[in-house]
C-alpha cells in the first residue's frame, strides 16, 4: 500500500501504531526520535511521515520545519495526545493532524488519502 515513516518516541505508542498500520498493509519505518529521523531524511523518496508533536528535542514542529527547509516532498501528518494543536500544525504546513487517541479506521483513511496518487483523486 505504501510507505509510512514512523516518529514517535514513546515505545508502546511506536509498537501499537507499527502493528496497525501494518494491519492495513503498510510499510512502517519506525524512528525513536527526530534526530534519529532527520539523519536518514535526505535518503527518502517515498511514503508519507507519521510525526509525533511532544518529543524530546528536536519535537515535532522544529522537525517539520527542518524537513521544509531540506525541500521535502513527502506529506507530512502530526499527531499528539496533548491539547489541541491543529491550528499550529496546519500553520506548519502539514497534511493533516490527528489528535491521540485515534481509531484505526481514522488512521488508514487519512493514509489511504495521503498515498494516493493526485490523479485518483480525480
Amino acid at each position: 500500500m505504501g510507505n509510512v515513516h514512523l516518529v514517535e518516541d514513546d515505545p508502546v505508542v511506536r509498537a501499537m501504531l507499527t502493528r496497525l498500520l501494518e494491519s492495513g498493509g503498510y510499510d512502517v519505518r519506525q524512528y525513536a526520535s527526530g534526530a534519529e529521523f532527520l539523519e536518514i531524511s535526505d535518503t527518502l523518496s517515498e511514503g508519507c511521515i507519521l510525526l509525533d508533536i511532544n518529543m524530546p528535542e528536536p519535537d515535532g514542529f522544529a522537525v517539520n520545519r527542518s524537513l521544509s527547509e531540506k525541500g521535502n516532498r513527502l506529506p507530512v501528518i502530526m499527531m499528539t495526545g496533548s491539547g489541541d494543536l491543529t491550528v499550529l500544525a496546519m500553520r506548519a504546513g502539514v497534511f493533516e493532524f490527528m489528535q491521540k487517541p485515534f481509531g484505526r479506521g481514522e488512521l488508514l483513511s487519512v493514509l489511504k488519502q495521503v498515498l494516493t496518487p493526485a490523479k485518483e483523486h480525480v
